[in-house]
């Protein structure tokens, strides 16, 4: 009689098969348990080796600074007494000369040992190094005995987790399978021809075919989440990558930008001959658009990244929008084009709101509308109603300009993108301002509308849902200061880079004001106590004491100093930063480039005052 595996019954052929994967399960078990424990003991290896160093450091290093050869190598016989897995230990000086060794020096490739070299250093100097090595028998005879414990646990478990299943799918499924086959095998007996007997392996074949096709797919899925879940990261660390790019790139061109700017803006102000005078205009301009497209790119990148945040304000829209017509009055004027506002809304009426992304928002509405609008007019219509108990206002510009292709609207929304490309060499720009507009419209809950006719004009507006409230309640008396009080003041800038001091100093000077420069946050400190100032102008990125570490030493002196005030102009420009400025104690922030007259702002606000944070209490 040929024997036939596939007409074994199926619970013998399950109880096999439940052994025989126990067995194997018991195996892989005891090796992933060795593998695990392997590298926890490495590990520990590696901890008490740190250790060690910290120790034999601690307790060598006046010797190893002195070169104090014989009681070096007593410490050593000492200390190393009290250590039973050490092996060796060598010392050298920071030459690489050996001053002391303790042990035998094992071979590179030993399997029987493990061995660090660190240097010895003092706040940062290195004064030497040290070669620990300490014998990993111990180790191995421990892991040797884990994984024979937990192997044999784990056979245990798994052997009886095998029973269990066993009885469990011998009520579930072999069970029925029986029966069924069983009904299938009688059903066939009343046939009048009979046939061969399907074997009960045929269930099984088509179950396991079945089960081979599920598995397939659920690798495929896993798979595929496995590849989106790499995609994901990668693109959120390209995003990160990004972010921190643009923001460093930011620091790095607005502090030379910083020096150009302020360099032109003097020699504007000199008597050049009329050839020279148009190229210092010309330089001027190309240097502010070259500011203006590093904001945009970085304003994008904050947008993109998800990083703005709204700051809510009591603000009036129709102060704002009269504030932003001012700005682009005289480039209005010279391309013969009137401004006109019209508004359902007065002075009075105060929203609450982010005023400085609207404000944003409709500054670029309004820049793009001039700058493609030859001449005509251009109307800014700010219109009101009453949706869901808030205040629906709709800020609109209406130019006469060269228009937009309707089917080239949606592509302008994207960044880096104009309706042709020959705009960005006529016209100028990037092509950033309306998709910022449209992400910060977005950000605050509003949407861009656009309408527009080639050759026609264009019409862009947008829709904000404000609550209204009242004007806002000043917190801080203004002062106004005479000119003389002004001309008499002392200003320490605080700035290490020579460059950006000759330019804020020449700016200065030039209204007035008596200057004093130090060129970092502890040289500031040491003027403030030697001398009296008026107000300080701080940097942040200082070598030795950087501007958050002035700003807190000099509020904690314990003079009337302390209350002095003290403004950051500096290169960085995020959010964060400006919250980590006033948090120190800083009373107002400028950013670089140093726009001139908004320092010469900031400054007449806060002479003669103190400490604003101590003013308001």
């Amino acid at each position: 009689m040929i024997f036939h595996p596939r007409k074994l019954p199926l619970w013998l052929k399950y109880a096999v098969m439940i052994s025989f994967i126990t067995l194997i399960l018991c195996l892989i078990s005891g090796e992933i348990v060795r593998v695990y424990e392997k590298n926890y003991l490495e590990e520990k290896v590696e901890r008490q080796l740190q250790q060690y160093f910290t120790v034999l450091t601690a307790a060598t290093i006046e010797d190893v600074l002195t070169e104090d050869i014989p009681h070096l190598e007593t410490i050593l016989e000492y200390v190393t007494s009290d250590i039973p897995d050490l092996s060796y230990v060598a010392i050298h000086n920071d030459q690489d000369k050996t001053l002391a060794t303790w042990g035998v020096k094992p071979l590179d490739n030993s399997t029987e040992s493990s061995q660090i070299y660190k240097t010895i250093s003092v706040e940062g100097e290195i004064f030497g190094s040290m070669s620990i090595a300490i014998s990993k028998n111990n180790f191995i005879n421990d892991i040797d005995h884990h994984v024979e414990q937990m192997r044999f646990l784990s056979a245990i478990s798994l052997l009886l987790l095998g029973v269990l299943s066993y009885f469990i799918c011998q009520y579930l499924l072999l069970s029925p399978l029986t029966k069924i086959n069983n009904k299938l095998l009688s059903l066939k007996c009343l046939q009048k021809t009979p046939k061969e007997p399907l074997t009960e392996q045929s269930e099984l074949d088509r179950l396991n075919a079945s089960v081979d096709t599920l598995e397939d797919v659920l690798k495929q899925q896993i798979e595929r989440e496995k590849q989106l879940h790499k995609a994901k990261l990668e693109a959120e660390a390209a995003n990160k990558s990004k972010v921190e790019f643009i923001a460093t790139m930011s620091h790095e061109i607005r502090t030379p930008l910083n020096v150009i700017l302020g360099a032109l803006e003097i020699l504007e102000e000199e008597p050049l001959t009329q050839h020279g005078q148009k190229f210092t205009v010309s330089a001027h301009n190309a240097a502010k658009i070259l500011l203006s497209q590093l904001n945009d790119i970085l304003d994008y990148s904050k947008l993109d990244s998800g990083k703005a945040i709204l700051n809510n304000t009591s603000f009036s829209p129709f102060q704002m929008t009269q504030s932003i017509i001012a700005i682009f009055s005289d480039q209005a004027q010279q391309k013969d084009i009137t401004l006109q506002l019209n508004s359902a809304l007065l002075a009075e009426d105060y929203v609450l709101g982010d005023e400085g992304k609207s404000s944003q928002i409709l500054t670029n509405l309004l820049g793009n509308a001039i700058k493609f609008t030859d001449s005509g007019t251009i109307s800014i219509n700010l219109n009101s109603s009453i949706y869901k108990e808030k205040q629906a206002i709709t800020f609109s510009v209406i130019d006469t300009g060269i228009g937009i292709d309707n089917n080239k609207i949606q592509s302008i929304l994207s960044p880096f993108v104009q309706s042709d490309a020959s705009f960005s060499r006529r016209y100028g720009g990037a092509g950033m301002g309306l998709a910022i507009s449209q992400a910060l419209i977005h950000l605050i809950g509003g949407e861009l509308k656009i309408t527009s006719e080639l050759h026609q004009g264009s019409t862009f507006s947008f829709t904000l849902q404000l609550e209204s409230t009242t004007a806002p309640l000043k917190t801080i008396v203004e002062h106004t200061l005479t000119d003389t009080k002004h001309q008499a003041a002392t200003i320490l800038l605080v700035e290490d880079s020579p460059s950006n001091q000759m330019i804020a100093k020449a700016i200065l000077a030039k209204n007035g004001f008596n200057v004093v420069t130090a060129n970092n946050g502890k040289e500031a400190v040491a003027a403030l106590e030697n001398t009296n100032y008026d107000l300080i102008l701080m940097d942040l990125q200082m070598p030795e004491m950087n501007g958050f570490e002035a700003c807190t030493c000099i509020r904690n002196l314990h003079n009337n100093k302390s209350d002095i005030p003290i403004i950051a102009m500096t290169a960085n420009v995020s959010q964060q930063d400006q919250v980590q400025c006033f948090s120190v104690g800083m009373d107002d922030f400028l950013t670089k480039p140093i726009n001139k007259i908004k320092m010469l702002e900031v400054l007449h606000h806060w002479l003669g005052r103190s400490h604003s944070h101590k003013a308001v209490s």
